[in-house]
């Protein structure tokens, strides 16, 4: 797949679609521009205007691309959903299995550094019932999500890792890993710094794997090592 192209689309093409653009890389100005105002003030308290401002351009510029404030939503949702699906959709069940899932935690917290205000949009749209985007989670991610607990439920059956709900499993890798973006405030309050930086992510990375491969009972890539053992039964690829 390719890594610019969208995977899937929750809103309707725009009338305004073709008309020629007002300069080079503008949509996807207005969309950065948007996702920071949208993080910021939310659905409700976002406006055209603020999004015009933040990107540098006339206000009249947005309507090139987007019929109005809630088309321009709809496409920063698609953003984040096409994101997670990448990210999930990489989780190949032939691999080594802690590398599968320390790779799959990686990208997690990278996106919460790189992307808070996708994460915290999305979360804010999860929380108000999802009207924007629950067809999309009902069609798209849904199966998605259950063609990956097949897989984790596959694993289980071979003895190649601990019995465990396989849907929670996922659930508790995107609380434990968006929490760094949806939740930076509170940490960076309680280390008393004024942002998280570099090592922090590395050590969220690191605890997250240790507890997700501990409890499917798998050995962290540095204890197997350490230990002078062989890759373990539970370590070995699932194809």
């Amino acid at each position: 797949m390719s890594p610019d192209k969208p995977l899937f689309k929750i809103r309707k093409p725009s009338r305004r679609d073709h008309k020629p653009p007002p300069g080079p890389d503008m949509g996807a100005r207005i969309l950065d521009a948007a996702e920071f105002v949208f993080g910021h003030f939310g659905l409700r308290g976002a406006t055209t205007a603020l999004i015009a401002k933040k990107a540098g351009i006339a206000k009249p510029h947005i309507y090139y691309y987007f019929e109005d404030k809630d088309d321009l939503y709809r496409a920063i949702l698609e953003r984040a959903m096409n994101k997670w699906a990448r990210d999930i959709d990489k989780l190949d069940a032939h691999s080594d299995l802690v590398t599968i899932l320390t790779e799959y935690i990686d990208r997690k917290v990278d996106f919460s550094r790189d992307y808070p205000y996708l994460s915290r949009i999305y979360a804010t749209e999860i929380i108000s019932g999802a009207p924007y985007i629950g067809e999309f989670i009902s069609k798209i991610s849904t199966p998605l999500l259950l063609q990956k607990v097949k897989e984790v439920d596959a694993w289980a059956a071979r003895g190649l890792i601990a019995p465990i709900s396989a849907t929670d499993l996922f659930f508790c890798i995107w609380a434990m890993t968006q929490a760094y973006a949806d939740f930076s405030s509170q940490m960076c309050i309680m280390k008393k710094k004024r942002a998280l930086d570099e090592a922090d992510y590395a050590a969220a990375k690191a605890t997250i794997v240790q507890l997700v491969l501990g409890g499917l009972g798998l050995a962290v890539a540095g204890e197997r090592k350490a230990a002078g053992r062989p890759r373990s039964r539970a370590a070995r690829p699932a194809g």
